[in-house]
C-alpha cells in the first residue's frame, strides 16, 4: 500500500503540534467485529490514528498492523472510503453502524479532508442507523446530514466528557474540544431530533473519579438535555498502560504513585471500582439519567389484521 502526504494545508499544525495527515486507501468500509459486549456489530473508521492525543487511548496498538508509527502524529485518511461504502451498502442489512470505533471521525484532520459528509449522505440514502461518539464540536458542521440519517432510520450521538475541569482535560485529552463546548453541542444535536448522550469514560482514579467531578458531569449533562450518561472504568492494556503512566508522571506527579499502586493491587482496584460505581448509581438516580440509548431501524407500517 502506498501512502502519500497530503498538501501542506492539510498537514498544518493542530493544537500547536505538527501532525501529518497521510492519504491511504481501504479495501472495506464496513468492518464486522466479533465483540460480545458491544451493542453493535459494524464499525466505519474513516481515519487510522488520532490527533486528540488522549493519554488513555485504547487504540494505540492499531498502528502495529501497518508497521508502527506515531499514533497521535501520523493520521491516515482513507480517501476512498465513501466509494467503497457505496459498493457495500446495497448488500447491507441496515443494522446500526458505529462511526469511529477506533478513532474519532471528527478529529482535526476532518476539517480539511471532509470524509464524513459523503459517508453520512450514503448512510442516509440507505436508511442505516448510526451511532457516533466524538470529542469534537466539528460534528456540528454536519448536523443537516445527521438529521437526514435520523429521519431515514435513527441517529444516536454522544460526546465523551471525562471531566469539566479544563486543566485536567487539557492534560489528558489535549487535542479535543473543551468539555464545556462539547456539553453546549449536545443542545444543538438535540435540535435535529437525534438522541445525544454523554460518555463519562474512562473514569481515571484520583483525577476524574471524585464524587464532585462525577456529579459536575451528570449535572451539566442533565442541564444540556442529554438522553443518557454512559460510564466506564479505566482499563489499561499494553501500550496504553505505558502511555498513561508516563503522562501521569509528567502532568500529575502527586497522583502517579497512588495510581500505579492501585493498578498493581487487584484487591484494592476491585474495591475502588465498587465504590466508584456505587457513586455513579447514586448520581444516576439523583439526575434520573439512564445508561444508554441505542438506535433502531424504523419499523415499516404493517397492515392491520381483522381476521
Amino acid at each position: 500500500m502506498v501512502w502519500i502526504l497530503l498538501p501542506l494545508a492539510a498537514s498544518r499544525a493542530y493544537n500547536e503540534r505538527m501532525d501529518r495527515v497521510i492519504e491511504t486507501t481501504c479495501r472495506t468500509a464496513l468492518y464486522r467485529h466479533n465483540s460480545k459486549w458491544l451493542p453493535f456489530k459494524y464499525d466505519i473508521n474513516v481515519y487510522r490514528g488520532c490527533a486528540h492525543r488522549c493519554i488513555y487511548c485504547y487504540a494505540l496498538y492499531t498502528h502495529d498492523y501497518i508497521g508502527g508509527g506515531d499514533f497521535f502524529g501520523d493520521v491516515y485518511a482513507k480517501t476512498n472510503i465513501a466509494d467503497v461504502l457505496r459498493r457495500e451498502l446495497p448488500r447491507f442489512s441496515r443494522e446500526p453502524v458505529n462511526l469511529g470505533g477506533i478513532t474519532d471521525s471528527y478529529q482535526p484532520a476532518e476539517r480539511d479532508c471532509k470524509l464524513m459528509p459523503r459517508v453520512l449522505s450514503l448512510l442516509a440514502d440507505f436508511s442505516v442507523p448510526i451511532i457516533l461518539c466524538t470529542k469534537s464540536t466539528l460534528v456540528l458542521r454536519d448536523l443537516e446530514l445527521i438529521s437526514r440519517v435520523n429521519a431515514a432510520s435513527r441517529a444516536a450521538l454522544a460526546f465523551t466528557v471525562t471531566t469539566l475541569n479544563n486543566r485536567v482535560a487539557g492534560l489528558i485529552e489535549p487535542g479535543s474540544s473543551r468539555p464545556q463546548e462539547r456539553m453546549a453541542a449536545i443542545r444543538e444535536v438535540k435540535k435535529t431530533g437525534a438522541s445525544c448522550g454523554v460518555h463519562l469514560m474512562p473514569i481515571i482514579p484520583y483525577l476524574t473519579s471524585g464524587e464532585e467531578s462525577l456529579e459536575a458531569v451528570f449535572s451539566e449533562a442533565k442541564e444540556a438535555g442529554a438522553d443518557y450518561v454512559l460510564t466506564g472504568a479505566l482499563n489499561l492494556k499494553s501500550a496504553t498502560r505505558k502511555q498513561l503512566f508516563e503522562s501521569i508522571k509528567r502532568g500529575f506527579s502527586s497522583e502517579y504513585a497512588n495510581l500505579k499502586e492501585l493498578y498493581n493491587d487487584k484487591t484494592a482496584y476491585g474495591a475502588y471500582k465498587q465504590a466508584m460505581y456505587s457513586t455513579v448509581e447514586k448520581l444516576r438516580k439523583k439526575y434520573d439519567m439512564p445508561s444508554d440509548a441505542m438506535p433502531r431501524p424504523k419499523q415499516e407500517p404493517t397492515q392491520l389484521k381483522f381476521f
